[in-house]
């Protein structure tokens, strides 16, 4: 049954947790009336890392959500100690810590923020059926309220997608994957209380192999989290995900016993939330916009969560539309040149971390070079410094992690050349 009354509005958002609310307030300051459609309720878990940097933190300011994010009792994370680099997360609009907060905590905050702006209808358990066209342009959306037969119909000058890796609208409008990477690993994680943290605090990882599965590749992780918890993963290179899945829970604990750095925290801390996990994880660039079309967040470009980069991704990306399409709204750009620029700066933002967390970057400059980066970044705690401000987006990643700046690297410190002459 279809609804006759048609709902008008600059933007519509299919999606309303982080990417999505957040492109509705950044349009809504600009002065677009937006409706906000989210499936479900925020208020539920969601996979994801849920670790988020100083560049996430000021895109929270400029939506009016920081101080309601900073007052989630949660640790401030200053060091990042991973298997391949350990320094202090830099300072980046006026913070130098990042934090970990559960997702059903966190989206409910920045879609309350999103509700409270007066050009923003928001809709909760709102699924969307299809699309509008017209001659050949996304021009609104159907949906179905979840406790209603009803059909309602929206429209607006443009339709965002900010529905997930799966997402409904790129594949309504056939948006084209490049640069696919197939799954690496799969990953599973719990919240668990009474975990000792580390001083100052820090977003804590180790890794190895895991010959009980067969995984060439096994890592597990701590990240202190809010009201007293603590994130606790573990994960097995993709290859070993079906042996994994089989028995998730006893592989879990199994795993964590590797490492006695790990298990001496968690091995009698108590668990608060069914373990969550999936090695679906696939990595791709989507074409980002189209006529009357865009995706924002992980429904435009997705890649494994290794390297923490999801949340601050998406909060960039909202942005980046936010200003195109300003610019086209208000008659500086055209349609086609608003959402050229932003193809070309959502790209350019998110490339030098993609092709690192997928492991194109080590392939581009070959082995040697790489194992001999990967030693220099333990010799020389700048170079640490830098690789962690490129993970935290405090400078330009591109200016760390492209081939010529991982060559460059390499080449100054002489490390190919030492490495070559002890052979000869």
């Amino acid at each position: 049954m279809l609804q006759r009354d048609t709902e008008h509005y600059d933007a519509i958002l299919v999606g309303g947790r982080l990417a999505g609310a957040t492109t509705a307030v950044l349009l809504a300051q600009r002065g677009a009336r937006v409706l906000v459609l989210e499936r479900d309720r925020v208020n539920r878990p969601t996979l994801s890392t849920h670790l988020f940097f100083p560049d996430t933190l000021a895109v929270l300011r400029d939506i009016g959500a920081l101080d309601a994010v900073l007052a989630v009792p949660a640790p401030r994370l200053q060091w990042i100690r991973f298997p391949y680099v350990a320094a202090p997360i830099p300072e980046q609009a006026g913070h130098a810590f990042a934090l970990c907060i559960r997702r059903e905590v966190l989206d409910p905050l920045v879609l309350a923020r999103a509700a409270e702006h007066p050009l923003i209808t928001v809709r909760e358990e709102a699924q969307v059926t299809g699309l509008l066209w017209d001659d050949g342009r996304v021009c609104g959306v159907r949906y179905r309220l979840r406790r209603s037969r009803a059909e309602h119909e929206a429209r607006g000058r443009i339709v965002i997608g900010a529905d997930g890796r799966a997402s409904f609208v790129a594949k309504a409008v056939k948006a084209a994957t490049y640069d696919a990477v197939p799954p690496l690993y799969a990953w599973y994680y719990t919240y668990c209380a009474d975990v000792p943290i580390d001083s100052p605090p820090s977003a804590f990882a180790v890794s190895g192999e895991f010959p009980a599965l067969a995984a060439r590749y096994a890592a597990a992780f701590l990240f202190p989290a809010d009201h007293g918890l603590t994130l606790v993963g573990f994960g097995v290179d993709h290859t070993a995900f079906p042996r994994m899945r089989r028995n998730a829970r006893r592989w879990f604990w199994e795993g964590l016993r590797c490492w006695p750095e790990i298990w001496d925290r968690v091995g009698l801390a108590r668990q608060e939330t069914p373990i969550y996990g999936t090695g679906e994880l696939p990595n791709f660039f989507r074409t980002a916009a189209g006529p009357g079309w865009a995706l924002v967040g992980d429904a435009g470009c997705h890649k494994d969560p290794h390297s923490v980069q999801g949340i601050g991704d998406a909060m960039r990306s909202a942005r980046l539309l936010a200003h195109a399409l300003d610019r086209w709204w208000s008659g500086e750009w055209s349609e086609a040149e608003a959402l050229a620029w932003y193809q070309q700066a959502r790209d350019a933002d998110l490339r030098p971390m993609y092709d690192f967390t997928t492991f194109r970057l080590q392939q581009a400059v070959g082995e040697d070079v790489w194992e001999a980066y990967s030693q220099l970044t333990w010799q020389d705690a700048v170079l640490a410094q830098q690789r962690v401000a490129a993970m935290t987006h405090a400078v330009d990643p591109a200016t760390v992690y492209s081939p010529a700046a991982v060559r460059a690297a390499v080449e100054a410190a002489g490390i190919l050349q030492s490495h070559a002459s002890s052979f000869s």
